[in-house]
């Protein structure tokens, strides 16, 4: 019985360490894009909220490789997702998903 709760315990820690790591990596994106993911930059981009999470990860992979340029946005999002891998685009979707 003591084994099977310290296991539980320990699968929880790391499901709230995969969310709060995806929350902890999105404070950066919420400068522009709000904290609820929601507000629409320079009345332009739009919110992240209204695209879909396919979107959401796809475009996160094209600005850090700077294979996009939307809204003239791509220098600003290629340096703000410097060094983030897949998991971590990852990890910040599934927290916007929470929102």
């Amino acid at each position: 019985m003591k084994k099977f709760v310290a296991i539980s315990a320990l699968a929880c820690l790391g499901v709230s360490a995969y969310a709060a790591d995806g929350a902890t990596l999105y404070k950066k994106c919420a400068v522009c894009h709000g904290p609820k993911a929601d507000k629409v930059y320079l009345n332009k981009v739009p919110a992240l909220k209204s695209i879909s999470s396919a979107e959401r990860l796809q475009y996160m992979k094209e600005y850090s490789e700077g294979k996009r340029n939307a809204y003239g946005q791509g220098a600003i999002m290629k340096i703000n997702l410097k060094g983030l891998t897949e998991e971590d685009f990852k990890a910040i979707e599934a927290y916007i998903e929470t929102l």
